[in-house]
């Protein structure tokens, strides 16, 4: 689905991303952990174009991207869900939804409204209010829902945990393994939560100042006992 190899990343001068390889099977979920400036963010704005100059190779779904911009990449079945979640304050929850529809890929119908409900259940009352008027909870729901609708074949999550209470945490959780299971969804998933993290997803790279630090599994993370605590403890 996914192949990345010597992926490097720049904001003007300044090298964010250094030589990432990562690969993403079909339906298959990752984690990307890191603390705070490790590069989790830019990896995922590098996979869709979507500011970073980049250098490496990218290849979706067998076809090389080169330099295609963010649209192309978000039409071919590509979708991030930003960490700071982007919603349109003056308009409702059900038109922020639909603007993610105009993504869906050629040849392919987005979901209707109620297919989003019915994988989001806990957007549907929210769907005449106004994004000003919506919980961080609920923003991130709503943020999901307008990732979603496009029918994207890779979902990329940035933080979605973050600043949630954690009765939040376990529904958002329970939502995502909900996605990963429709249409056999893969996802990519950022955060600093690593029980969070290690719920939905099935193996995990570790960031540290732009490079991968370590990769797989997470019985293979547990292992090396001493990766949280020079890699993520702050």
């Amino acid at each position: 689905m996914l192949e990345v190899r010597n992926l490097n990343a720049f904001y003007g001068e300044s090298h964010i991303l250094h030589g990432i390889d990562l690969d993403l099977a079909a339906g298959e979920s990752i984690a990307l952990l890191g603390r705070n400036g490790a590069g989790k963010s830019t990896c995922l704005k590098s996979l869709l174009n979507a500011d970073p100059r980049t250098e490496g190779s990218i290849r979706f779904a067998e076809t090389p991207l080169g330099a295609q911009p963010a649209f192309a990449r978000s039409r071919m079945g590509m979708a991030l869900v930003p960490e700071d979640r982007r919603i349109f304050p003056m308009l409702t929850v059900a038109q922020n939804i639909e603007m993610g529809a105009f993504a869906a890929r050629d040849g392919r119908k987005p979901y209707t409204l109620d297919e989003v409900v019915d994988l989001l259940p806990m957007v549907g009352p929210l769907l005449s209010r106004l994004g000003f008027q919506l919980s961080g909870g609920q923003q991130q729901m709503v943020a999901i829902a307008r990732g979603l609708i496009a029918r994207p074949r890779l979902l990329m999550l940035d933080e979605p945990a973050e600043g949630l209470a954690p009765v939040i945490v376990d529904e958002l959780a329970d939502t995502i393994n909900a996605i990963r299971k429709a249409e056999g969804r893969s996802l990519i998933v950022t955060e600093q939560n690593i029980d969070f993290a290690r719920e939905t997803t099935d193996r995990l790279y570790l960031l540290d100042v732009g490079s991968v630090v370590f990769s797989g599994s997470w019985g293979d993370f547990d292992r090396n006992g001493d990766l949280v605590d020079r890699y993520l403890v702050l």
